[in-house]
């Protein structure tokens, strides 16, 4: 099922809460582009702006972080690589075996459910920090 963004996820810091709605977005073209059958070459296009997107998302995160001396830093650090991995066999996925329905949940569980349990568990706190260290 899609999941759509929701004010609950948000960490109140605005570019932030942006690219994590863009996340959303970028799950739901790849999931439609494997759905709709628009051809290998789209839903490959669609994992490789997915992986992309995350890789500049979580460089931006890692930004912040760096700037506000985030303690856990090497830790989420470490989520994120463990996140692009996974986005990495996924497009190995594809290579081997196309496209499909499969393909289409897994991607959908492994971007949205991850994205998810992500901003709850782990951005909330990097967010939390950074607006107690600046009295926001």
């Amino acid at each position: 099922m899609l999941k759509t963004w929701s004010d609950d996820y948000s960490l109140g810091i605005e570019a932030i809460d942006e690219q994590h709605k863009g996340f959303f977005d970028a799950s739901h073209r790849l999931y439609d582009a494997i759905l709709n059958c628009e051809g290998e070459r789209m839903v490959e296009e669609s994992v490789a702006f997915l992986r992309d997107y995350a890789k500049r998302h979580f460089q931006t995160e890692e930004g912040y972080m760096t700037k506000h001396a985030y303690p856990h830093l090497d830790r989420h650090k470490k989520l994120h690589t463990e996140f692009l991995e996974v986005l990495d066999g996924l497009i190995d996925e594809l290579a081997l075996f196309g496209p499909s329905q499969h393909l289409a949940d897994r991607a959908l569980e492994i971007s949205q459910e991850w994205l998810i349990d992500h901003i709850i568990e782990e951005d909330t706190l990097y967010a939390q920090y950074i607006k107690d260290k600046n009295n926001l």
